[in-house]
């Protein structure tokens, strides 16, 4: 006589390898198990860094749209990690949001960098402000004061945002503002000094 109803084991969810293979073949079903999967973890990480909900909403659908079409195209290296894929995409994206918003904070102040770099149209000033770019950067190292050099650097290379510079360098907002805005000062200077060379 048997003992019960025979216990069924629920289906195996499909791990990440097999999902990229099926992505990289347009099934949708695949797109959607991917989606579920990762949302709420790509979600947090952009969070985290945003703090702005309707942005990291955007930015986990750009993810997501990234990372489908890296699968349906060259593929990943090891679609065993394709969590980690997601997460570093997430946060490449993140980067360049606070990059973004960095760049709109500062336009409109005298003191900063982009007003020794010109900013007219046409793909040879494109070329001019990136060897710009490349300039500012090497001067950045150039600095005489290491928490110059770090600071400039976190803050327009890598884009961290203040409150976390403010915590690791133990500065209150408004001490944090008088020390960037020295720090940029000192790398003005060394800027025009070496405009010649752009």
């Amino acid at each position: 006589m048997p003992n019960g109803p025979e216990l069924v084991p629920a289906p195996a969810l499909p791990i990440d390898a097999e999902l990229a293979a099926r992505v990289a073949k347009g099934d949708s079903e695949a797109m959607t198990a991917l989606v579920q999967r990762y949302t709420r973890a790509v979600m947090t990480v952009l969070q985290k860094r945003l703090r702005q909900t309707e942005l990291a909403l955007d930015l986990t659908q750009e993810t997501f749209l990234i990372v489908f079409e890296r699968l349906r195209g060259d593929g990943i290296d090891d679609p065993d990690r394709l969590a980690g894929f997601l997460r570093q995409t997430a946060i490449n994206l993140a980067i360049g949001e606070q990059r973004k918003l960095n760049r709109r904070r500062t336009e409109s102040d005298n003191q900063s960098i982009a007003s020794a770099i010109d900013e007219t149209a046409g793909p040879a000033a494109q070329l001019e402000r990136e060897q710009a770019g490349g300039m500012v950067r090497r001067l950045i190292g150039e600095l005489p004061m290491q928490r110059d050099r770090e600071l400039l650097w976190r803050y327009y290379v890598l884009g961290h945002d203040k409150d976390r510079l403010c915590r690791d360098f133990s500065l209150g907002v408004e001490h944090f503002d008088r020390v960037l805005h020295r720090a940029r000062g000192r790398l003005r200077e060394l800027v025009e000094k070496n405009h010649g060379a752009l």
